[in-house]
């Protein structure tokens, strides 16, 4: 049985094939690119969740139509098993989930793929990741990190850490809508969420770049001066900001992805960003072709 939260449409087969399909390429570069075998890869799911996506079920009649079923089943796969599926496979899989109960589904999932190197992480995901930069030798490893989180839970302390590696190739996603529901409009937003955007950007330079300030004399009394504070940036200069303060750690990052929710509003921005000089130019080629941009 699965317990994964149900969410997600169109937008979530966006995000999932456009990852699939990355890590097929990089995948087949490294196992058969005779100077990159001599990396290890790993793939590393920082908020894995569990191997499937839940939605209805497609009814009783779907089992005179094996197509459909197997259609479905395919639809159905999370980052998880997509992941575990690309063949040539990578040396090894780390899934990272806080939660204790999808970490054992999880651990279910894996005895499905006795072939494949997997290690699952209890843990919260910036801690875990921190954690994990530090072991890793970037002289003879090279990792794909997805960084997936359910709105604002990523601190800019584990961006940086993959980033400083100069080994790992980010997919990561933006909660632009959970970042714009904090970002309030006549006014600046509360401690609480001022220092969660301060955490995402990992820098508060955020606040004089997002809001304006007009000052004005009161009709009331022209000595008295009033100054009225206002959000001025729209979601291209929001997610403009996030890809400069992305474009410091990582040597390129990609045209972004908008992954839109059925009535059209902005939900994610999708970006990929590469770490290693050497083969940026290749992994920003194959992101941006599979982007569409």
């Amino acid at each position: 049985m699965t317990y994964q939260t149900s969410f997600g449409g169109a937008w979530t087969q966006q995000k999932l094939g456009a990852l699939a399909k990355y890590l097929k390429a990089y995948a087949t570069i490294f196992k058969k690119n005779p100077k990159a075998r001599f990396y290890s890869i790993s793939y590393v799911d920082a908020f894995a969740g569990t191997g499937e996506l839940q939605r209805p079920e497609p009814g009783k009649f779907a089992s005179l139509w094996p197509e459909l079923r197997a259609n479905e089943k395919e639809y159905r796969k999370g980052s998880v098993r997509r992941a575990l599926d690309v063949d040539p496979p990578f040396d090894k899989y780390v899934f990272i989930e806080k939660s204790v109960r999808k970490c054992a589904e999880l651990q279910q999932i894996a005895l499905e793929f006795p072939s494949r190197k997997i290690r699952i992480v209890n843990e919260d995901a910036n801690s875990a990741i921190l954690r994990w930069c530090d072991k890793l030798d970037s002289r003879r490893e090279r990792a794909v990190v997805f960084l997936d989180p359910f709105g604002a839970s990523v601190r800019w302390e584990a961006i940086a850490a993959l980033g400083r590696t100069h080994a790992i190739d980010l997919w990561i996603l933006f909660p632009y809508f959970a970042i714009n529901r904090m970002l309030v409009r006549n006014r600046k937003p509360p401690k609480q969420w001022a220092d969660r955007l301060t955490a995402v950007f990992g820098t508060p330079a955020w606040e004089q770049s997002f809001y304006s300030t007009t000052a004005f004399r009161s009709l009331l009394d022209p000595s008295q001066r009033i100054e009225s504070i206002h959000k001025s940036v729209d979601y291209r200069e929001i997610t403009k900001f996030f890809v400069e303060r992305l474009k410091k750690e990582f040597v390129a990052v990609s045209q972004p992805l908008p992954l839109l929710n059925s009535t059209g509003s902005l939900l994610f921005m999708f970006l990929f960003a590469a770490g290693n000089e050497r083969s940026a130019k290749t992994g920003l080629n194959i992101a941006n072709s599979i982007i569409g941009r």
